[in-house]
């Protein structure tokens, strides 16, 4: 393991370099095009990891804000506990993937908290989750459960919507 953490959980997906495939393959849910132009928009990466994510939007032209409890790429911020560094309706894209199954209900709910008073009216958020042993979402089951509680506190308009993944609009 090259990276050290905070609370002893580790997502393997945090040493891959490629972005996320599910974000290259929805990236057009994401991001507006007017006359085949895309838009610049204001990007927040929640839980960066190294950054393949952050660098590829930076790549199509947007301004990202990356945070991490690790402050090896991007901003430190102590998930579930600081206030996300942004003011208030300053994000148009967020990026939440592969962290909300390692923090426990009262933290993932500050998180979603901060998500809703950074976010714009018409936002977009992507979130992924997985099972994994160290997480509060051992099981496929306990992923599905969690997912549905995550989507049903944010109340935002469902976009995309299967296992473990979701798109949804801040409307």
């Amino acid at each position: 393991m090259s990276r050290q953490y905070l609370n002893e959980k580790y997502c393997v997906r945090c040493n891959r370099k490629t972005v996320g495939p599910y974000l290259q393959r929805h990236y057009d849910l994401l991001v507006d095009i007017h006359n085949g132009k895309k838009m610049h928009f204001k990007v927040l990466d929640v839980s960066c990891g190294n950054g393949r994510n952050s660098e590829w939007m930076k790549s199509l032209g947007h301004d990202v804000v990356s945070l991490d409890m690790v402050n090896d790429y991007g901003r430190k911020c102590i998930l579930g506990q600081d206030k996300i560094p942004l003011p208030a309706g300053s994000v148009d894209v967020v990026l939440c993937n592969y962290l909300l199954m390692f923090l426990d209900r009262v933290e993932r709910n500050q998180v979603l908290d901060e998500i809703q008073r950074v976010a714009v009216p018409g936002c977009k958020i992507m979130v992924e989750l997985y099972p994994v042993k160290d997480s509060f979402a051992t099981s496929a089951e306990d992923m599905v459960v969690m997912q549905k509680e995550i989507f049903d506190k944010l109340s935002w308009k469902k976009l995309r919507y299967s296992k473990g993944k979701f798109i949804a609009e801040n409307v």
